[in-house]
């Protein structure tokens, strides 16, 4: 009795004591019952009954999703033979392999040893005996299993030296194979996680033209000479090297405002003309080189914006109030336009101004 006990107390313990031992994410276990046959045993008794009752107490680890390995505890049941006991229980220790069929049904098959305890009328014995297995488990959810399983275990047996000439007794042994339905928990299971979904790239989006307003300030000095409205050689390399940095804004898709201005000299009627036909003798020489005369627009200010303040009032002479009132005397082309990079400030630096004479 008291190694039946032992047998039970060890297996017990091997099984609880799985868990801890394997990784933890991968470990289960489970209890099942069911019927064991003795194949052998209507040879030593025709009144004996083959079928007995299997319990089956398991502990196991995946290694993945077709291999692992079982530890449990096996009894057959308890026999009578002749009005004697004929009983084994014991450890069994199991590789396991497993085929997936989809996501709910998976087939496994087992082969190890079972290391049993028998205890008969004709005394005990304690041995190993091979053991193969197969079964379907059925998926209920992430944690739980129910799974059928069919054992075969080769010569369970009392002691040997019953089968001694001179012992006077028969050793009982027989093949045993079980028959159980078994309750499987999976306590750290999970579903597999979703992929993460592939990132999403959103395609690149152009930002809109940067708007972009420029004013060029021109010395009417270097386009004109004094009093008139046609341009000089020098005025027109200074408006060519002017378009150049203008066609950057591109003004085609924006505008351009030509602004003449004249000095105090003279009358505001005159200096009102003057300043229109410079701005227009300006705006066409823009157009010959390519800048859309939609987008263009001529204004004439006159005198009526000076620029140099008072420090000429004072001056008498013409030809030193004439130079020193060349700031007021100026075209200035104010360009809006889109750019995607805004370029640095710039400005026609005037030349020289040439000799004026009365």
């Amino acid at each position: 009795m008291n190694n039946n006990i032992t047998s039970v107390r060890l297996a017990v313990a091997l099984v609880v004591a799985l868990p801890t031992t394997a990784l933890a994410d991968d470990w289960y276990g489970g209890i099942g019952a069911g019927v064991a046959i003795g194949h052998d045993l209507a040879a030593l008794s025709q009144a004996v009954d083959k079928n007995q009752t299997a319990l089956a107490l398991f502990g196991g680890y995946t290694l993945n999703q077709y291999i692992g390995a079982e530890l449990g505890y096996l009894s057959t049941g308890d026999w009578q033979i002749n009005g004697s006991d004929f009983k084994s229980q014991g450890v069994t220790l199991s590789a396991i392999g497993r085929l997936p069929i989809n996501q709910t049904w998976t087939l496994f098959s087992e082969g190890g040893g079972y290391l049993y305890h028998v205890s008969s009328g004709n005394g005990g014995d304690d041995n190993l005996a091979p053991l193969v297995g197969l079964g379907v488990t059925a998926t209920l959810s992430d944690w739980v299993d129910i799974q059928a399983r069919y054992r075969y275990v080769v010569r369970v047996g009392d002691d040997p030296d019953n089968d001694r000439i001179d012992s006077g007794t028969q050793r009982w042994v027989s093949d045993i194979s079980t028959a159980t339905l078994e309750l499987v928990i999976h306590p750290n299971r999970r579903p597999p996680a979703d992929p993460e979904p592939a990132p999403v790239i959103a395609p690149p989006v152009a930002e809109p033209p940067q708007v972009e307003e420029r004013t060029f300030n021109l010395s009417s000095d270097v386009l004109f000479a004094f009093g008139e409205a046609d341009l000089k050689p020098e005025g027109m390399t200074a408006l060519t090297s002017l378009y150049q940095q203008i066609s950057e804004i591109q003004p085609k898709e924006g505008s351009a405002v030509v602004m003449g201005y004249t000095d105090r000299i003279g009358s505001e009627a005159s200096n009102q003309q003057l300043s229109e036909a410079r701005a227009k003798a300006v705006a066409n020489f823009l157009m010959e080189q390519g800048l859309p005369a939609g987008s263009i627009t001529i204004e004439g200010h006159g005198s009526s914006e000076p620029v140099s303040g008072e420090e000429c009032d004072a001056m008498q002479e013409r030809a030193q109030l004439i130079n020193c009132l060349a700031a007021d005397r100026r075209v200035e082309v104010k360009v809006t336009g889109s750019h995607a990079v805004s370029p640095p400030e710039a400005s026609t630096e005037p030349e020289p101004a040439a000799a004026v004479s009365d």
